[in-house]
């Protein structure tokens, strides 16, 4: 076993030898230098601790220093996907419910606007709009002139185009 002051020395060396070419190499895939930083940091980390394990010969330092930078640039992008894809559901969820609350907000409000009309205006503009009568098949229903029919959905339609103005 190697000493610690040798293994420094050796690392350092090799660091000095080796870390721009690797920064670079890192840099080119993942286009962020604190990344690139980072990964090339603990590249170096893990030669540290598998130092007694690797050939003590340049080409074979060489290549591990690049195999293991190429693992951990791929499982920095692993882990970068995973986390956009969980912040995707996540907007998305967020998305659903803001609208499913909307929804529920706007259908709250127009069964407000349905109980503030009058109880005839409200069921003559039911009719038309929640059954899709037509003025006339109202009028015969109701017993009333087809001009009344038009009065009362006018009526409403005032009503729910004030009421509703922040939601059109």
């Amino acid at each position: 076993m190697k000493s610690i002051r040798t293994k420094k020395k050796k690392i350092s060396v090799l660091f000095e030898k080796h870390y721009k070419r690797l920064f670079n190499y890192a840099f080119k895939v993942v286009e962020d230098s604190h990344v690139s930083k980072e990964l090339v940091q603990e590249t170096f980390i893990k030669l540290w601790e598998n130092f007694e394990n690797v050939k003590d010969d340049e080409r074979a330092i060489e290549s591990y220093l690049i195999t293991v930078l190429k693992n951990k640039i791929i499982d920095n992008h692993r882990k970068r996907k995973t986390q956009e894809k969980h912040f995707n559901l996540y907007k998305l969820n967020t998305s659903f419910t803001e609208d499913i609350d909307s929804k529920w907000e706007l259908e709250k409000e127009i069964e407000k606007i349905y109980n503030s009309l009058p109880p005839k205006t409200a069921d003559i503009f039911k009719l038309s709009r929640d059954k899709g009568l037509t003025y006339q098949e109202i009028a015969a229903l109701k017993n009333i002139s087809v001009k009344t029919v038009e009065l009362h959905i006018s009526r409403a339609l005032h009503t729910f185009r004030k009421e509703l103005k922040d939601y059109l």
